[in-house]
């Protein structure tokens, strides 16, 4: 028995979730899990169904949904739940976000494969050998296209399915993150597009703040304005540090971006014009 998970969207329209279960049934298909969700305001229908079946049902189920396509202007996904996703940990000198998820993935956590760690320093080179992960080291560089040109050519020799910024301190051009557009995965330290620039937990400190957050979004061209998986929240203590502020900012960093990347993994994430929707 194989397990699947089919991502929906369309114009939303009578009989979609009977027409989707008929198409899944009539296959022989088991449904474990069904989630939908209508956006009234853009009139869009999501669905995210997961199920089981046996021998080439997958087949029959892509046919019947190329059928439908047209008619009800369908967008659609199967994915094979046996195949894990290949990330990529890109790191700078940073190591709370690239542990997090190294310890989540051993632990279980996370049903993916890291095909490699890169990093612009060599500072973080020891952690990808202790967990069995290859490290590559690309220097930073004024001309963007040489590191991301050897970016290109690490993701095709690794396989590599999906970036995760785990705290790499680079901006990307907007050619590269073009190119792997929602594909790319990074974590701010604040909710956009609060406390830009440098030593945001300084500034932060500095003015106070009482709540501090994360967000984990896709790299799009426009810095730090990709459409959000996953935010999150700390209350701060009136008597914290600097010191303080900045622990508590790397927990809520870390748990914000392993959240965002299991619901990736998880298939849970739909971008539609630039916004996402969670089911």
């Amino acid at each position: 028995m194989s397990r699947y998970i089919l991502q929906i969207h369309c114009p939303d329209q009578p009989g979609l979730i009977a027409g989707t279960t008929q198409v899944l049934a009539k296959a022989g298909a088991n449904i474990v899990d069904l989630t939908q969700h209508t956006a009234k305001d853009i009139n869009t229908f999501f669905l995210r169904a997961v199920f089981e079946i046996e021998g080439d049902g997958e087949e029959e189920i892509k046919k019947h949904l190329e059928t439908l396509a047209p008619h009800l202007q369908l967008s659609w996904k199967i994915y094979d739940t046996s195949k894990k996703e290949r990330l990529a940990l890109f790191v700078s000198k940073t190591d709370h976000c690239l542990y997090d998820l190294l310890l989540k993935h051993r632990d279980g956590d996370l049903p993916c494969e890291f095909s490699c760690i890169v990093g612009n320093h060599t500072d973080l080179a020891a952690v990808g050998g202790s967990f069995g992960v290859p490290f590559y080291y690309v220097p930073s560089n004024k001309d963007k296209d040489i590191p991301e040109n050897r970016f290109r050519e690490i993701i095709a020799e690794t396989n590599t399915d999906t970036v995760i910024l785990a705290r790499y301190m680079q901006i990307l051009s907007a050619k590269f993150t073009e190119e792997f557009k929602y594909r790319i995965i990074n974590i701010h330290h604040g909710f956009l597009p609060a406390f830009k620039g440098a030593k945001p937990y300084h500034q932060a400190w500095a003015k106070g703040v009482k709540i501090i957050g994360a967000t984990a979004h896709f790299a799009t061209e426009d810095l730090d304005q990709g459409p959000i998986i996953a935010q999150d929240v700390q209350r701060v203590p009136e008597t914290a540090s600097i010191e303080e502020l900045v622990e508590l900012g790397k927990d809520i960093e870390k748990r914000t971006l392993s959240s965002a990347v299991k619901l990736w993994l998880e298939h849970r994430v739909f971008v539609h014009e630039g916004r996402t929707f969670i089911l």
